[in-house]
């Protein structure tokens, strides 16, 4: 099945919307005696009598919205699993990789994660990221040494994973030009969140990647990709939330969606989200100080910050 790729581009953007940003039901919302299955059947219907692309995209964000209400977080699994059976049926690769990566953080050891995880690096491997590939597999044999065709690929590209740091370093040293002309490179500055992204799928528990994600979010907002930076700062608070950089991850998402995006809708879940599970962090003033003046005009705000 084929989908024009500006409307699939669309609707991805809206399902990242949707999976790493509402938080609001996390907060107080009264549980009800609701069931996952039952709220997708009219959908499922729908979409096997008519498997047109608007039907797909209803589904879609059917799912989306399931991931995100907190009287779901125990189904996360199979509600994942039911949107990749969803894009199978409709021959859609493009979303399921959506889906398949949001599987993949959310069980990194799972069994199903080995294939998935297969599947997100055959499709580096299609664009010829051969030390994202290299490092990928790695990932992969590191955690499922028995996988054979993870070791072929591995043995078949002559890269080391050493390198990585070197091009780490490189492209974070050249992608904002220099001290006295601050020009980011685009190039560089994908290159070096593309290498935080498959560090962090590559190896899920090493101590460095909370780190490199924070990095790569922070370059992501410097660089201009606001929506790059709240999916990274998304991954550190909701699957790293006993690290140490995980309220301050919440903290910036709510501040990228006001500041790069003046999204402030999003940016206040966040704010709340992050009052409501952090009280007692350093943090907490400064976020409740933004949340109660998120509408106060710039030239009123700077008054009171005077004073």
């Amino acid at each position: 099945m084929f989908f024009q790729p500006q409307t699939k581009l669309l609707l991805f953007f809206i399902l990242i919307a949707i999976v790493s940003c509402k938080e609001k039901s996390i907060i107080g919302n009264v549980t009800t005696s609701r069931e996952w299955k039952s709220e997708l059947t009219e959908y499922e219907k729908l979409l096997n009598t008519d498997p047109s692309f608007n039907n797909f995209q209803i589904g879609m964000l059917k799912i989306s919205q399931l991931l995100v209400d907190t009287n779901f977080q125990d189904n996360r699994k199979d509600i994942l699993l039911k949107g990749i059976e969803w894009c199978k049926k409709m021959n859609d690769g493009f979303y399921s990789l959506v889906y398949k990566k949001e599987y993949v953080k959310s069980f990194p050891q799972d069994a199903k994660s080995e294939q998935y995880l297969f599947d997100i690096t055959k499709t580096l491997d299609e664009d010829q990221q051969e030390l994202e590939v290299k490092i990928m597999y790695d990932g992969i044999l590191k955690r499922w040494p028995q996988n054979k065709e993870a070791k072929e690929n591995w043995l078949r590209i002559k890269r080391d994973v050493s390198e990585f740091d070197f091009f780490l370093n490189e492209t974070g040293n050249k992608m904002f030009g220099t001290t006295e002309q601050f020009r980011p490179d685009s190039a560089r500055v994908a290159q070096f969140i593309s290498f935080s992204e498959t560090f962090a799928y590559a190896y899920p528990d090493d101590k460095r990647t909370v780190k490199l994600l924070m990095t790569g979010a922070q370059t992501a907002k410097t660089g201009m990709v606001p929506g790059k930076a709240i999916e990274l700062y998304d991954w550190v608070w909701r699957y790293y939330p006993k690290s140490e950089d995980a309220a301050m991850a919440l903290f910036l998402k709510g501040f990228t969606y006001e500041t790069d995006l003046n999204n402030k809708e999003f940016a206040i879940d966040a704010y709340k989200t992050f009052l409501y599970k952090y009280p007692g962090h350093p943090q907490t003033k400064e976020v409740a100080f933004l949340l109660e003046n998120i509408n106060t005009p710039q030239k009123e705000l700077l008054k009171k910050l005077e004073n």
